[in-house]
């Protein structure tokens, strides 16, 4: 009896591994990069750009964002400016990474990708969810490279200290088992994100970027990553005094974990406000606010409002460089 359920579960493994393969190479053929792919060295990432002018505005995606994400603000923006947007290490188009995934690696991977790519600085970041730790320790690195910076909602480093001890030895386990379960089609069956539920060919395109193991594993290796994280934070030098900020807060705690997580025993809207406000309070220009209406990806539930704030920024921007070349 214990050979044929041994027997059963291996024959289910390798069902499923072959509906995941299966499916893979079928939305491979169906939905190609529609950037380019820039070697940063041994690794490929994926970068899309629109619309022309100066400053860029790069946008740096959610945990499970892509470079197609956010399209209604990016648009927008790319009315009056360039806009790039691209998928970090694991995630959409991009080559995979390694195991343990910091934010200095993540910094790096975006400094690369920049120069290679000649995207001429200074830039202006807009950057959400998780993917604000990059950006912040980008400004921080690269201070004479950043115009401005816009945080949709997203992580700072004052909240670091908060959350590593949630980063127990446990929890890193069963995240770090969902790219097996993924692997054999379990998450693309379970369909943790309620995205096959919807027609249409956004939600397939979401289906067929984040259902495989790769983003799932960088997800994992940034988990396993907090500690390097923080320390990295710990001795980088501190924000610039005066560069352009904008912190944009969701007035709830909608989207901030998959349907049927409590985001509220990790973290309450109060305290997320307190480190946002805080946040904003690092530069003397900088201005916090709460969007009505919004949910944890404020670029899908009021894209205009993300715009918005980066083509203020872009203005700013455009008249600081009026401004020094008619006094040269």
């Amino acid at each position: 009896m214990f050979l044929i359920g041994v027997g059963a579960f291996l024959a289910l493994a390798a069902s499923g591994v072959v509906y995941q393969s299966v499916s893979v190479r079928r939305e491979r053929t169906r939905f190609p990069p529609p950037g380019r792919l820039v070697d940063v060295g041994g690794r490929r990432l994926h970068l899309v750009c629109l619309g022309e002018g100066h400053p860029t505005v790069i946008f740096e995606s959610s945990g499970f964002g892509t470079a197609v994400s956010s399209s209604k603000a990016r648009t927008e923006v790319a009315g009056q400016t360039r806009v790039c947007s691209y998928d970090r290490m694991g995630t959409g188009w991009s080559d995979a990474g390694p195991a343990v995934i910091s934010a200095g690696e993540l910094a790096g991977d975006l400094d690369h990708l920049l120069t290679l790519a000649e995207i001429e600085p200074p830039h202006i970041l807009v950057a959400a969810s998780i993917g604000g730790l990059t950006a912040e320790l980008f400004a921080r690195r690269y201070p004479e490279r950043v115009a401005g910076l816009v945080f949709v909602d997203a992580a700072t480093s004052g909240a670091i200290d908060r959350l590593v001890p949630e980063v127990t030895w446990m929890r890193t386990q069963l995240i770090c088992l969902a790219p097996l379960a993924a692997r054999v089609g379990l998450v693309r069956l379970i369909d943790p994100l309620r995205l096959q539920g919807n027609s249409g060919e956004d939600q397939a395109r979401g289906v067929a970027l984040i259902y495989r193991p790769e983003p799932i594993a960088t997800l994992c290796g940034i988990v396993r990553g907090a500690a390097a994280t923080a320390a990295e934070f710990r001795a980088a030098g501190p924000l610039a005094t005066d560069v352009p900020l904008i912190v944009l807060s969701a007035d709830s705690n909608k989207g901030l974990l998959p349907p049927g997580f409590s985001a509220d025993r990790f973290i309450s809207v109060a305290e997320r406000h307190a480190f946002h406000e805080a946040f904003s309070r690092r530069s003397s220009q900088g201005r916090w606010q709460i969007v009505p209406g919004s949910t944890h990806l404020i670029a899908s539930s009021q894209p205009h409002v993300v715009a918005g704030a980066a083509l203020e920024l872009v203005a700013a921007a455009r008249r600081r460089q009026a401004s020094t070349a008619g006094g040269s």
